[in-house]
């Protein structure tokens, strides 16, 4: 998992605690934020669910339009692992910003059993840390979590002085997962950071699940064959996903697990169907997906070729859906494990200044990135 500082760290998580959010323990996957100065926080309770705002003493006088940055952490972690990622984004734009352009805050909330919100370390863990229930327990947990942010969405204007004008998610792992989901189903929710997630989870778990060497994929040949359906990956599980899932949801059936052949491109007919489930979802919406080139957890290959279908789809010269104004941009740390390493701190920060200052374009791009 990301992290486990739910386990050390949730009695920091009250409204009224006199702990800092920057006193959380860092984890592993945000080491390259070690350098970044703490900015104002503030914890608010919005319906029940402990909301940490950052950035409000930083706001302009005379703002006009307010940017929110919903920030979602990682698998074991707490909303509180995302202080120094929602200061160094907060540092990046309000150093380059510029009279007249958009201001920025950001928001953190637990996801669903973590921090304040646990109810059960064990629906955390994984199949090899001995959890049997992990494939639903993780899909329900993140897919929780971006119904929760809708609701927020409505509710926060309610308690806040600043009016905001657009939402934008950056998620990290199990965040990353969530940001996905959100992208897809939540119409409010204008652009999105992917840091180390994936979105396709029958894909994800079957991978997982192979090098788990769970009886329900070693029993067959190729491994994994009879997953999809079985006690780790139940039939309600699978139609869920074809719900929620965006690789479930623009795809006519499950993607092939174990397998790196790309999902086909549409026919002409299929274009006619799918096209305007891609206007309605993702219309108008950018993209930014940073990954590790040596991440286990989440390989790169698992979320490949979902991103390389809708790359396609909105090709500036080819795609059949160019003409949504959709930018997916798609960066690889070689280098990388499973972490928001330093160079993709780098090439986020880039992207969200780019985004609030306009500049961001449809289409779509990918490449390596080296510092």
């Amino acid at each position: 998992m990301a992290g486990n500082s739910t386990f050390t760290w949730a009695h920091a998580l009250q409204l009224h605690s006199t702990l800092s959010p920057f006193e959380s323990p860092r984890p592993g996957t945000h080491a390259a934020f070690a350098d970044v100065k703490p900015v104002s926080h503030k914890r608010m309770n919005i319906a029940g669910i402990l909301i940490t705002v950052y950035g409000l003493q930083e706001l302009p006088t005379n703002t006009s339009e307010t940017t929110c940055l919903w920030l979602l952490h990682g698998r074991g972690d707490t909303q509180d692992s995302m202080a120094y990622t929602a200061a160094a984004f907060l540092h990046a734009w309000n150093g380059k910003r510029k009279d007249g352009q958009k201001s920025l805050i950001c928001m953190c909330f637990d996801q669903r059993n973590h921090g304040s919100r646990m109810i059960d370390d064990k629906a955390n863990v994984s199949w090899k840390q001995g959890n049997p229930n992990h494939g639903p327990d993780m899909f329900n947990c993140f897919s929780g979590t971006a119904s929760d942010l809708s609701l927020l969405i409505t509710q926060v204007p309610q308690y806040l002085d600043v009016k905001l004008s657009e939402h934008i998610c950056a998620g990290v792992s199990l965040g990353g997962h969530a940001t996905w989901q959100i992208l897809l189903g939540e119409p409010r929710v204008k652009a999105g950071i992917v840091v180390i997630g994936c979105p396709d989870y029958v894909r994800l778990m079957t991978d997982r699940a192979v090098r788990s060497k769970l009886e329900t994929c070693t029993a067959t040949d190729p491994p994994g064959r009879d997953f999809l359906g079985s006690k780790d990956f139940p039939p309600s599980l699978v139609a869920a996903i074809g719900e929620r899932d965006p690789a479930g949801i623009l795809f006519d059936r499950p993607s092939t697990p174990n397998s790196d052949c790309l999902p086909q491109p549409p026919s002409a007919s299929q274009q006619q169907k799918l096209r305007p489930i891609v206007e309605s979802r993702l219309a108008g919406k950018k993209v930014l997906c940073v990954s590790g080139g040596k991440d286990k957890l989440v390989p790169y290959a698992c979320g490949k070729p979902f991103v390389t279908w809708l790359k396609k789809a909105v090709d500036p010269q080819s795609g059949w859906c160019k003409d949504l104004d959709i930018g997916i941009e798609d960066i690889l740390d070689p280098e990388g494990r499973h972490e928001f390493s330093a160079l993709m701190r780098k090439e986020a920060e880039r992207w969200l200044c780019d985004l609030l200052a306009g500049e961001e374009k449809a289409g779509s791009t990918t490449r390596e990135s080296k510092m």
